[in-house]
């Protein structure tokens, strides 16, 4: 019996340090589990995706009103999902185009639609790292070689009115779309993003933030003769576009316009006084290219590219930035960590360097959320690129359609005079830059739950954390003491990618469902208020 009694012992004994090492094992794994794994929203973890063309709006457009013609158009939507991916509350992003607020080619530009290669490789790795895209058109035509100032600031301001108007419009549609039409493309309506190019970049500013009257009677937007507004509300209808006027159709009323981050590449705000920082505005990401002649760096004038003739003074990426930083929108931001910023260093360098924007205006060449490109004057979108076969064959048709005689040549010819390096190798770099930049301050922006930022890591029994049943068939209770309050789980299977997010717990319960993921082991992230728990699921 002694024999058999220390024989006991000894197995106990060993299955203790069995078990302790395996405690330790999956301590250790856990710990560089998130670091180390391809994580969704961060890393590229689709191949391939589809696409689905939609009209999201019907709106009045000016475009033929020197003929006399005012007339309803149908705006397009050219929505990206990843491929195989099924799940239902992705994060979307809107990408707006650039274009002058004038169609393609009549803007003497070649890009200007939902087409152009940046735009379609934007939409493209969104969707890779797990994001709906949505590519859209929005309402253009302005008169650009008017002889008098006063016409060509009124009508572009009302140009990007207009936009504006739009913009908000395609975010009342993907709302409505999860509403009313059982979510066909698999969105969390809570985390929509805009993200402009060029012009897009003044729609996504001015939708992020233009709501009181008072922005659009500044000084610098009235007649100079008859001291009115150069942008009649009365005439163009309310800032979202939601009541019927001469020339605006409501659309999808009853939802709200608001988004949760606003990304503008190149472009400018119409008055940094449009930002107040208010609750209902969204963070803020900017890039910009410092040799930008056509929108200003910082503070100074939109030059039509056309004419090459003055039209208002605006408020550029930098001072944008800036504001937001101050005044609390980027706030979101402050928990990034710096092994998670991978160009914090880079932002740093162009912090301390200078720029002279004019004569008498010099400005810091960076700004934190934000990344300059530092490019010679008049080098102001490097990210853009086009294939000049294509455009030979191309403008033939729309000479053809049009009945005008745009010669692709001098199109080509005039788009590397600001693009004298174009290529589909250097715009996809100036991408690759934007992305290393965005993706972890867009997973704090939209609360995707990416492991970006300082979180302090618990261990089970300081919280009293349980998880039963475990193995899971349905549903498993998570619970933590009665003084903790879970406030939000993130589930993530083997591969480090985030399957299931819920918020605003606030509760020491919570029954988290399966939701018919495969089998497997899954590991949940389970956040209360002073910190954060690994706890390992097993679905059968």
């Amino acid at each position: 019996m002694i024999g058999i009694k220390k024989l006991k012992n000894n197995l106990n004994i060993l299955n203790m340090k069995q078990n302790y090492t395996l405690i330790i094992f999956l301590g250790l794994m856990l710990s560089g589990f998130f670091a180390q794994s391809q994580t969704r929203y961060i890393d590229d973890v689709f191949t391939s995706y589809t696409t689905k063309d939609t009209v999201y709006s019907t709106n009045i457009s000016i475009l033929r009103a020197p003929q006399g013609i005012i007339e309803p158009i149908d705006l397009a939507m050219k929505i990206y999902t990843p491929e195989g991916d099924d799940h239902t509350d992705r994060p979307i992003i809107l990408v707006a185009h650039t274009g002058n607020f004038l169609p393609q080619y009549i803007n003497g530009g070649i890009g200007g639609g939902m087409s152009d290669s940046v735009v379609v490789n934007t939409c493209k790795r969104l969707t890779a790292k797990g994001y709906v895209a949505a590519a859209f058109t929005y309402r253009q035509g302005w008169n650009p070689i008017a002889p008098d100032q006063d016409t060509r600031t009124g009508t572009l301001l009302q140009a990007a009115y207009r936009g504006i108007q739009d913009a908000r419009t395609a975010v009342r549609f993907i709302r409505k779309s999860v509403a009313e039409e059982g979510n066909p493309y698999g969105v969390d309506p809570e985390k929509i993003g805009i993200w402009g190019i060029g012009t897009g970049g003044y729609v996504s500013l001015g939708a992020a933030t233009l709501d009181d009257y008072e922005e659009v009677t500044l000084d610098k937007f009235l007649n100079s003769e008859t001291l009115l507004p150069l942008a009649d509300t009365v005439l163009l209808g309310n800032f979202y576009g939601t009541n019927q006027t001469q020339l605006n159709l409501p659309n999808h009323v009853g939802y709200s316009s608001d988004f949760a981050l606003c990304v503008n590449v190149g472009g400018a705000m119409g008055d940094i006084s449009w930002l107040d920082g208010k609750e209902n505005e969204p963070a803020f990401i900017g890039y910009h290219a410092t040799g930008d002649v056509f929108a200003p760096f910082a503070d100074g004038p939109v030059i039509v590219p056309t004419t090459m003739q003055f039209v208002v003074n605006v408020s550029g990426t930098k001072t944008v930035i800036d504001s937001a930083n101050a005044k609390g929108n980027n706030d979101v931001f402050a928990s990034l960590l710096p092994e998670f910023d991978p160009l914090k260093d880079q932002v740093e360098a162009q912090k301390a360097k200078t720029i002279n924007w004019s004569a008498e205006y010099s400005t810091e060449a960076g700004a934190d959320n934000m990344y300059a490109f530092q490019t010679p004057v008049p080098i102001g979108s490097p990210w853009n690129w086009w294939d000049k076969p294509t455009l030979d064959a191309i403008i033939p048709q729309v000479n053809f359609v049009l009945g005008t005689d745009y010669s692709s040549d001098t199109l080509h010819l005039s788009g590397l005079l600001t693009n004298p390096n174009m290529s589909a190798e250097l715009g996809n770099t100036y991408l690759d830059t934007m992305f290393l930049h965005f993706a972890p301050r867009a997973c704090l922006a939209l609360n995707l739950g990416c492991q970006v930022s300082g979180v302090q890591d618990l261990k089970p029994l300081e919280i009293g954390l349980k998880a039963f049943p475990n193995p899971v068939l349905t549903e498993t209770t998570l619970q933590v003491n009665a003084d903790e309050s879970i406030q939000k789980v993130y589930l993530y299977n083997t591969e480090g990618k985030l399957v299931q997010a819920v918020t605003n717990i606030n509760s020491n319960i919570y029954n988290l469902k399966r939701n018919d993921l495969p089998s497997g082991s899954y590991f949940a992230r389970i956040f209360v208020e002073e910190g954060a728990v690994v706890k390992q699921l097993l679905f059968e």
